[in-house]
């Protein structure tokens, strides 16, 4: 499901609701399956901390077990392409090789549900195919919902099966891709 409008609509606050960042004021949300929210990447990361301590203690905090990182590590690495930069303090990593890092250890966890945030944007070319590649994986499993936030109307048409429109804090279209993203250029001419 892709979520597209206009900056300050209320896109990435209804993935933190979901994701459990933020609470309602008013209203409830139930979410049934396992989260993995690509919103913040590296929120839980400590600069002073390598990038292999990191791997461990942000798989923790995303509700891996131990045992799971260890069989997961080697993955992990590969998939960051940071191996030779592993045993190094990540105050040290540009924000490239930061964003690989978080990215790797998030689409380790086995989500039910991946939330992504707009964090395609970053990184080189190759590495956002193959995030896409990742996340094109978890689509086909059929066991993975996945909520995209995106301003680049393309990767949502190429990648959603269904979009919801939000402008002003409401939501203005919730279905097709194509009709959704009409409705959402129109409103912006």
């Amino acid at each position: 499901v892709g979520i597209i409008g206009p900056n300050g609509s209320g896109k990435s606050t209804i993935l933190k609701l979901i994701a459990g960042v933020m609470s309602p004021n008013k209203g409830n949300i139930t979410v049934k399956g396992k989260i993995s929210p690509l919103i913040e990447l590296g929120a839980g990361f400590h600069p002073e901390l390598t990038g292999l301590e990191n791997i461990y203690l942000n798989g923790s905090i995303l509700g891996m077990k131990r045992k799971d990182i260890d069989k997961n590590l080697q993955s992990i690495i590969d998939f960051a392409e940071l191996k030779d930069f592993i045993d190094q303090p990540v105050k040290h990593y540009s924000s490239g090789m930061y964003m690989r890092l978080a990215f790797a250890v998030a689409v380790h966890v086995n989500p039910e549900i991946l939330i992504v945030d707009e964090i395609l944007a970053v990184g080189d070319q190759s590495f956002q195919e193959k995030c896409f590649r990742r996340m094109e994986e978890f689509k086909k499993s059929k066991d993975v919902t996945i909520i995209f936030v995106s301003h680049n109307l393309k990767q949502i048409q190429e990648f959603c099966s269904q979009v919801i429109y939000i402008n002003n804090h409401q939501v203005q279209y919730t279905g097709q891709v194509s009709t959704g993203i009409k409705k959402y250029t129109d409103d912006q001419k």
